[in-house]
């Protein structure tokens, strides 16, 4: 007969309200070529059409306790009710590899209060893979859920809500044509 303990039945129970209690909006493929990874999306699900930016280099990066530098490219669509995410990294080192493979790399959950968020997450036992201020001052971490679920969690504030509002509108009206296409 398998016994669990009460603190670890407790613990189950509050990683799993953690993930419900905030919204997700986004899954994340971490990508060898952007450009060829938007249109195999958007040939096989139907999403898009994808928005990519200039690769970006955020000199705010803690990995695992070290500063680095973190130069990556992104292209942004919309899959129904999730924004699709695709992170193509040009340095290193590169905390996407971490998993050891292209394909899904984490969703996004927006969270109104970020230190709270974070703080549940330890409690819960999970740390973050790395934390990154956007040049627009946005604060993100990436929690490793990794051993526990296969992947990451990222959270953040959701001041970005124009932009993802955008992205989806851009897909309501979207003939399927015109997949890539640069943002600016």
């Amino acid at each position: 007969m398998l016994m669990i303990k009460e603190d670890d039945y407790r613990k189950e129970i509050f990683m799993e309200t953690i993930l419900n209690k905030y919204a997700t909006n986004q899954i994340s493929y971490y990508v060898e070529n952007l450009e060829a990874a938007a249109r195999a999306h958007s040939a096989l699900f139907g999403s898009g059409p994808f928005f990519y930016m200039d690769p970006m280099t955020n000199k705010n990066v803690n990995y695992r306790g070290k500063k680095i530098d973190l130069t990556m490219q992104t292209a942004f669509g919309q899959f129904g009710g999730l924004q699709i995410e695709l992170v193509q990294i040009l340095s290193e080192p590169n905390p996407y590899a971490e998993l050891g493979h292209y394909g899904f790399h984490h969703f996004s959950n927006w969270v109104e209060d970020f230190e709270g968020a974070l703080r549940e997450f330890a409690d819960a036992g999970f740390e973050p893979l790395f934390t990154m201020q956007s040049g627009a001052g946005l604060q993100v971490a990436y929690m490793d859920c990794k051993e526990k679920w296969g992947h990451y969690v990222e959270i953040h504030a959701p001041s970005v809500k124009p932009f993802w509002e955008m992205i989806q509108k851009a897909s309501l009206d979207w003939d399927g044509k015109d997949v890539w296409r640069k943002l600016g």
